[in-house]
């Protein structure tokens, strides 16, 4: 008896994805495609979607709801984005995303039916960074949450009826992010290892780096904001997840820290700031960063880890710590000035995580 199901199908795909990888060598394409396929797979389950099939670098994914199915897909557009600060237009990862809905046939593994065959000729005239919707998805769609826009109407093989195409109108303004646990994460003495050493040791020593934090935000729940060089901001949304994340990072970074004689230096800070696109900007990323320096100017050992909450960061905290685990700094130790005011105004905390 046949199986048929009513789905909402949402497929993504990364644009030229040969050539954009052409460069990259087996370790870092391997470990991308895991990245790229978590980021898939976390995206969809926040809005209650299950991958339910890979085609390469493709995923197709149900959702109970075409609007969940939307509000996915402008969030993986939006936050890929913000994963690759730095990376011009032909460098950066970019995907198409297609949301259909119709009855589809389930064979074991394989799906089947003019649903899926739908959203295979939508995808051919999907261009990168956008999410188009068929006119079955238009319909159900709750269209006070999600704008879109009138792609037109096209002939599609094996179809007998045009059908019009829809587009989402992506919200690529600048947003404004509240309350959230802001990390800095700086390798300090980054510089000295690319200057002495050869780039094999420069690219394993980046790409266990890039693959540790990405491991400690996926079990801690924590967000990668921005990437630039050696450096990371990450957010969390309370205390205990920040903490532990901290300490995880800290622990972990110790045999690193043996191999490549590079130390690591965190700043930790409670407040809002402002995404736009791959940006991150606002007073709060500034004093973070601020204290994430405090790492190497209150101690001049280059090859320690340093980890420096501000007060706002310390007592909001509701984890049990060991109140010798925190040392406060001596502002009189502290130069140039606008570090010393930092911390006046807010306290700076070195946490002993090792």
């Amino acid at each position: 008896m046949a199986n048929y199901r009513t789905t909402v199908i949402l497929k993504t795909d990364i644009v030229d994805s040969t050539p954009r990888l052409a460069g990259q060598t087996q370790a870092e394409m391997g470990l991308h495609r895991k990245q790229h396929k978590q980021f898939i797979s976390e995206t969809a389950a926040k809005h209650h979607g299950l991958v339910f099939q890979e085609e390469g670098d493709a995923y197709l994914m149900e959702f109970p709801s075409v609007t969940n199915a939307c509000l996915a897909a402008i969030e993986m557009h939006q936050n890929l984005r913000l994963m690759q600060t730095g990376k011009g237009e032909q460098q950066r990862l970019a995907i198409r995303a297609i949301i259909t809905v119709g009855d589809i046939l389930y064979q074991g593994s394989d799906t089947i039916g003019m649903t899926m065959s739908l959203t295979a000729r939508i995808e051919k005239i999907t261009p990168a960074d956008e999410t188009y919707l068929s006119q079955a998805a238009w319909l159900a769609l709750n269209k006070a949450e999600v704008q879109t826009t009138l792609v037109g109407e096209f002939d599609f093989k094996g179809f007998g009826e045009p059908g019009k195409v829809y587009k989402l109108d992506q919200k690529t303004g600048v947003r404004l992010l509240n309350n959230l646990y802001i990390v800095f994460v700086d390798a300090n003495g980054f510089s000295n290892l690319y200057t002495t050493h050869g780039t094999d040791i420069v690219e394993k020593f980046l790409l266990e780096y890039e693959g540790l934090i990405s491991d400690i935000c996926k079990k801690h729940n924590g967000t990668i904001r921005q990437v630039n060089g050696d450096m990371f901001f990450l957010t969390f949304e309370n205390a205990d997840q920040a903490v532990t994340a901290i300490k995880m990072l800290c622990l972990n970074w110790k045999s690193i820290r043996e191999q490549y004689k590079v130390g690591i230096k965190i700043g930790v800070h409670k407040g809002s700031f402002h995404v736009f696109h791959s940006y991150v900007f606002g007073e709060d990323i500034n004093i973070t960063v601020r204290l994430t320096d405090l790492g190497g100017l209150y101690a001049s050992a280059r090859d320690q880890i340093f980890v420096i909450f501000s007060g706002t960061a310390k007592d909001d905290m509701n984890i049990e710590l060991n109140d010798t685990a925190f040392q406060e700094l001596d502002t009189e130790k502290i130069y140039p000035e606008k570090y010393k005011a930092t911390v006046r105004g807010l306290g700076a905390y070195r946490l002993t995580a090792e």
